[in-house]
């Protein structure tokens, strides 16, 4: 019988010279020679001998798990990461209420690496990796197992789309999906379009100015926590006034004298973090001030981010940002019935409800 870890010892994990094109599975009975395998290239460069069938996987890292619910394949998810309570109320978790029932395979968090004994005694055929790419050849090693190293980034502009249009390509290629990869491109693609395209005859006078706050990175965060790219500003066509911040960091922390100087019109923050910025705004007399909160147009979201981006709740609050900012650009939006499509097309299950009984997105903060 050739096994994954056969191939890896035949060929050699990192020098796998002689496989390309190579294709065919191993089969339910299991024959077959080395030649059973495909050489793909990684999100990290790394050159990976994978079986031409993959049956059973999993995902360690951040991000990593959520893909394989994107490509439609948590059926074939053997083990899962030991995730935290607030991880649960994930989209792809409340899409795949039996995916947190499978056996632990290590630790969840941002420097999550996986468990080798526990990755081995579940016996996937592909472990799909986010996170420090040095890790990736370890755990390959560890679990002579191919470890296929994942690019997850933000969907903000063309560029980090592009990536992520990779990363599916990749894991449609792995798991014999092209066609669900190329089904959620299309749908992420058609939808940015629509949504930017509301906003694109705008004249610089008429883009309107919003904050958003307490976004989740690597841990909850308050009020003065923000993203100098925000995805569902960008696509709505309003001016994030963090924008000048001179940073390419993912997650910003503003001063106080920051904040009160932006003093904008109106400010959205994450739900997950609601209570953290309620506090912040009660604690601190000079908030009470902002024009935001004296108009009462500080507005909740889904959170941007929980273990990694959260595709559909972007797109789903950037119409939200959209019909709070621009009613008459986005009257036409139902906008229950566009996240219901939204997350039935990226992960199979209408979510609306769930979500927001998972978290008081989608309102006015008194």
């Amino acid at each position: 019988m050739v096994t994954r870890r056969g191939v890896l010892q035949t060929i050699g994990a990192g020098s796998l010279v002689g496989l390309a094109g190579c294709t065919g599975g191993l089969g339910a009975s299991g024959a077959g020679t080395q030649a059973d395998a495909n050489e793909i290239t990684d999100g990290y460069g790394r050159t990976v001998a994978v079986p031409g069938t993959v049956e059973d996987i999993v995902g360690v890292g951040p991000g990593a798990l959520r893909q394989l619910a994107y490509l439609d394949a948590t059926d074939r998810v053997v083990g899962v990461e030991d995730e935290t309570e607030s991880m649960l109320s994930a989209p792809y978790n409340l899409a795949n209420p039996g995916l947190q029932e499978r056996p632990v395979i290590g630790s969840a968090g941002p420097n999550a690496g996986g468990n080798p004994e526990a990755i081995l005694a579940v016996d996937p055929d592909v472990i799909c990796y986010y996170g420090d790419p040095s890790r990736a050849e370890t755990l390959q090693r560890q679990t002579e197992t191919p470890v296929v190293g994942l690019e997850i980034v933000d969907i903000v502009d063309n560029a980090a789309r592009e990536t992520m249009f990779d990363t599916w390509r990749l894991l449609g290629e792995i798991l014999d999906k092209a066609d669900r990869a190329e089904a959620v491109i299309t749908f992420v693609e058609e939808t940015v379009a629509d949504l930017t395209d509301r906003a694109a005859d705008l004249a610089d006078s008429e883009a309107e100015q919003a904050y958003v706050g307490a976004i989740s990175y690597k841990g909850s965060h308050g009020i003065e926590t923000t993203r100098k790219r925000f995805p569902p500003f960008r696509f709505a066509g309003v001016e994030n006034v963090a924008g000048e911040i001179d940073t390419d960091a993912a997650s910003v922390q503003v001063s106080e004298e920051q904040l009160l100087a932006w003093d904008p019109a109106r400010m959205f923050v994450a739900a997950d973090n609601l209570g953290l910025a309620v506090e912040d705004l009660e604690a601190n007399p000079a908030y009470q001030d902002l024009s935001a909160a004296v108009n009462g147009e500080i507005y909740t979201i889904l959170p941007h981010a929980s273990y990694h981006h959260n595709y559909g709740s972007i797109l789903a609050n950037a119409y939200f940002v959209g019909q709070t900012l621009y009613p008459d650009r986005f009257g036409d939006v139902d906008f229950e019935s566009t996240v219901e499509t939204i997350f039935e097309t990226m992960l199979g299950a209408p979510l609306y409800e769930s979500l927001l009984e998972a978290y008081p997105a989608y309102e006015t903060v008194i």
